[in-house]
């Protein structure tokens, strides 16, 4: 019951502190609280002994811990560039961001598409495999709430997204954001391993045990 009253604060604060975020930064420090909500979820949703259906509690915080680890990582380095370069971490300094550095916005994009919960990435099982746990514990009340927060996510993830490819920047002639070849190759293999794990879940449960 503990892990389930902290696991319900954690959800709706950590969601409710995201939404009015302006600040990417911010509002990445915020989500990561409902993040951690969505772990206490499973956690909270621990089957009895003898009584585990389908994935264990480790494996689904384990896939979780991983694909958040991936998403984040990939959202940051994109971060550290575009602060470097545009001097500043508000969400509208990614407006036209697809117009002058469109491979940064399609990694950036599947950064926040996975965040989301996305079908066919890494954070869209993190999130499945949590409820289909919940639900099976009958933790409806869990349920209800990180249903909320996953709509939320949807709505501040995708608020970066719609600036970057539906917004004018601020300076039309914006030059594109330049890109060493160490770090454009670190984006590719998390933005593959992102992919791969929404297409193939299975191979990463494997590598888990």
């Amino acid at each position: 019951m503990a892990f389930v009253v902290i696991a319900g604060l954690t959800l709706v604060y950590g969601n409710l502190t995201a939404i009015p975020q302006t600040n990417f930064k911010r509002l990445l420090a915020f989500s990561s609280i409902a993040h951690a909500g969505f772990l206490l979820t499973a956690i909270a949703s621990a089957p009895a002994a003898g009584e585990a259906k389908g994935l264990s509690v480790e494996q689904v915080v384990a896939f979780y811990l991983g694909a958040y680890l991936l998403m984040t990582l990939l959202a940051f380095l994109v971060i550290g560039l575009v602060r470097v370069h545009r001097d500043s971490d508000e969400i509208d300094a990614y407006r036209g961001l697809a117009k002058s550095s469109p491979f940064l916005a399609l990694a950036l994009l599947i950064s926040m598409a996975s965040l989301a919960g996305v079908p066919l990435t890494a954070g869209f099982f993190g999130k499945f495999f949590v409820f289909s746990l919940a639900i099976q514990q009958g933790q409806w009340w869990l349920v209800g709430l990180a249903g909320v927060g996953a709509a939320a996510g949807f709505y501040y993830y995708l608020k970066v997204v719609a600036a970057m490819y539906w917004s004018e920047p601020v300076n039309r002639d914006e030059a594109a954001i330049p890109l060493s070849s160490a770090t454009k190759s670190a984006m590719i293999i998390l933005m593959a391993l992102i992919l791969i794990a929404g297409f193939a879940p299975g191979v990463i449960l494997k590598l888990i045990g």
